[in-house]
């Protein structure tokens, strides 16, 4: 596997999905740039609060920005289901953002003054959202935190994915990494360096790097992997650590499972293990790794997840987390 410079493919880009999460990254990635300077090494609780300890956060821009994704979502997409962490309400994003940030999205219309109506008649679509993955990151003001949303056909059960199959689109957008990656099922993955709405208008293609995984010849074995916030779940997650590391060399835990399973599509890491996620936590970046060829176990809310360069690897992984 290895890595190249191209350009997006005009078939990704005007993938209406793919338009439809470009738009939601750029609301995303404003409001992220927006919202970092309130966030001081005091850790303010105006501004940040906590979930299930105290380095589990959430902030306000986190319910922020899921707010501006179900409330574009709701016009978009109306007969769509939306997933998102927090569970915060909707906000018109046409209320709320000025016109200069409004004519960067695909779906808007400033004829009207306000978001197109894009749906296909086709089967309802869910979309699993994290508003900013890796967020004690964020407030720390470390680098490695994203928006990512990943899309699927609905299942049976709504808002709770599916496994393996039905997963159509993940995009994962960085501010502090200035990077944007997105899949689309069986057309590949792909690294662009900023934001894709910054590209909008030109008549010049997108510059990007077709994604493969790690390099033929690459020395060295790196896994991928999380802890959880809590001693209780911490605990019988580091004594499996042995067996799970069988075979590598080091381990790296950058804090975003999204930005992970990006790594490990960049080939920057081999494999990618976590327990006790949210979908919503790895849908996009899962989509990413798999386009890029991964072999990728889902494992659904709360259960294993693992994503090799190998069905045999991924399994021993999955047996191991």
């Amino acid at each position: 596997m290895s890595s190249e410079t191209n350009l997006l493919p005009s078939d990704v880009s005007e993938l209406p999905l793919i338009r439809i999460a470009s738009d939601l990254a750029t609301m995303a990635w404003e409001q992220m740039v927006a919202w970092r300077s309130s966030l001081g090494a005091q850790l303010d609780a105006s501004v940040v609060d906590t979930k299930t300890s105290p380095n589990d956060l959430v902030t306000l821009a986190d319910a922020q920005i899921e707010s501006l994704v179900r409330g574009y979502l709701t016009k978009v997409r109306p007969a769509d289901i939306m997933v998102g962490e927090e569970g915060a309400p909707a906000l018109d994003p046409t209320g709320f953002f000025d016109t200069q940030l409004l004519s960067r999205l695909n779906c808007f219309d400033p004829g009207s003054n306000d978001l197109l109506d894009m749906s296909d008649h086709g089967q309802p679509l869910e979309w699993h959202v994290d508003p900013i993955d890796g967020t004690v990151n964020y407030v720390r003001n470390i680098e490695h935190y994203a928006f990512s949303v990943g899309v699927c056909e609905a299942g049976e059960d709504h808002g709770r994915g599916l496994g393996e199959e039905g997963w159509l689109i993940g995009l994962v957008a960085s501010p502090g990494l200035n990077a944007t990656w997105l899949g689309a099922k069986g057309q590949g993955s792909y690294r662009v360096e900023g934001q894709l709405s910054e590209a909008r208008g030109s008549t010049l293609a997108i510059p990007a790097r077709r994604l493969y995984g790690t390099p033929a010849g690459l020395s060295g074995r790196l896994l991928a992997t999380g802890f959880a916030y809590t001693g209780d779940n911490r605990g019988p997650q580091l004594a499996k650590l042995l067996t799970l590391m069988d075979g590598y060399d080091d381990i790296r835990r950058c804090g975003s499972a999204a930005i992970d399973l990006c790594m490990l599509a960049e080939g920057k890491v081999n494999s990618y293990a976590e327990r006790g996620l949210g979908i919503y936590d790895y849908a996009g970046g899962g989509v990413i790794a798999a386009e890029a060829g991964a072999s990728v176990h889902r494992g659904g809310s709360g259960g294993p997840k693992a994503a090799a360069e190998s069905e045999q690897e991924a399994r021993r992984l999955i047996a191991s987390i």
